[in-house]
């Protein structure tokens, strides 16, 4: 199994479904107050698991776990 890679160079992720505080289902860097969204690794029940987190401002948006992404584009 590879190694999961914490990345902060992603300009959009498309989501399966919303999440619990947005209705949102894209997020893209500079639309709707979003300035970051990363690839990070949180503990999952077995092993780490990678997660999507979305940025406004210095605020938390909204963490996703990534297998619920439809795509996630990383800037050039």
């Amino acid at each position: 199994m590879a190694e999961i890679q914490e990345r902060d160079d992603v300009r959009m992720a498309l989501v399966v479904a919303a999440t619990d505080n947005d209705c949102g289902l894209a997020y893209v860097i500079g639309f709707d107050g979003v300035t970051q969204i990363k690839v990070v690794k949180r503990f999952g029940p077995l092993d780490f698991i990678p997660y999507i987190e979305v940025w406004r401002g210095d605020r938390l948006w909204a963490e996703i776990p990534q297998h619920n992404t439809l795509s996630v584009e990383f800037q050039p």
